[in-house]
Order: structure tokens, then sequence, then C-alpha cells
């Protein structure tokens, strides 16, 4: 008869296969070196970035140099320009006051008599002329407002001051004017 065992005895253990250490060596250098690789070329890379990125930080630090000077030479051409306008408009000023004073004397010259009439001072101030004179007669002061009251240079001919005083041993009138010029 067959005699069957159903009790478990004795197993055999399963056999693993064995790796052989030089195997598992040189895949772990394997993997070291292609990371060291990989490392070098990245940071190769980072290199070639970080170079080109200080090119262009020179070049920008170039042209904004050349931009400084450009604009201060921008800003020296304007306070240039501002000047020579601030002395163009004294010139002008200079040229239309110029004539002012001249003409004023010829048309106050024009209207007094000098035998009876001189004046002692005459002010300018703008649009308004004060006229400080002697007159022999006070009929000689009318006279000569009355002459100014003819040109058509001044405008608001007031007399202002018409009183009797002495100079020397001589009776004088001492008279003063406003007027205002036309335009």
């Amino acid at each position: 008869m067959i005699r069957i065992n159903l009790l478990a005895g004795p197993r055999a253990r399963k056999i693993r296969p064995e790796w052989d250490v030089r195997a598992e060596l040189a895949l772990a250098i394997g993997l070291v070196v292609l990371a060291g690789g990989a490392c070098l070329y990245y940071s190769g890379m980072l290199d070639q970035e970080i170079e080109a990125r200080q090119t262009e930080k020179q070049d920008k630090q170039k042209q904004l140099a050349a931009l400084k000077e450009q604009v201060k030479q921008v800003e020296d051409f304007e306070q240039k320009k501002k000047l020579l306008e601030d002395k163009n408009r004294v010139i002008e000023q200079l040229e239309k006051s110029r004539g002012g004073p001249v003409r004023v004397l010829d048309y106050v010259s024009r209207s007094l008599e000098p035998l009876k009439l001189w004046l002692v001072r005459l002010s300018i101030k703008g649009n308004s002329v004060e006229v400080e004179g002697r007159a022999l007669t006070n009929d000689d002061v009318v006279e000569f407002v009355n002459n100014l009251r003819q040109t058509d240079y001044f405008s608001s001919i007031q007399l202002r001051e018409s009183r009797a005083g002495t100079e020397g041993k001589v009776n004088v009138y001492l008279f003063r004017v406003d007027l205002t010029l036309k335009g």
C-alpha cells in the first residue's frame, strides 16, 4: 500500500539568485558617474548663462553711461538756451526802452520856450513821466502844459503844482507836471 504523508515535513528553501557584488558596485559607480556628469553639464550651462548675463549687464552699463552723457549734454544745451533766451529778452527790452527817453525829451523840449521856461528834473518810470522846472511867469507854465497836450505822444497831462518862488534875486514859478505815455 501506498503511504501518504499529510504532515508537512521539512521543506526546501527557494534558492534566490545571488547577484554578483561586482555588478552592483559597477552599477552604483555608473550611476554616480552619470549623476556627476549631469551636474557638470548643468554647471557648465549655468556658467554660460552667467557669462551671457554679465556680458549683457556690461553692455547695458555702457549704454547707460552713453545715455547719461547725452542727458548731460541735453541739460547743458537747455541751460544755455534758457540763458540765451533771457539775454535776448533783456536786449529786446533795452531796445524798446532805448528810444523812449529820447522821444520824451524831444517832445518835451519842443513844447517849451527856452528863454521863459527851463527844466530841472525829468523822471521816466514805465509809462509815467514827471517833469519839474522853473518858469518866469505862470502863463509860461500854462503855455507849456497846453503845448504838451497838443502832442500825440502824451495822455493824461496834469499840472500837479505851480507856486511862486525866488531863485537868486529873480522871481520864478516852480512847477511839476505828470504825464503818461501813449501806447
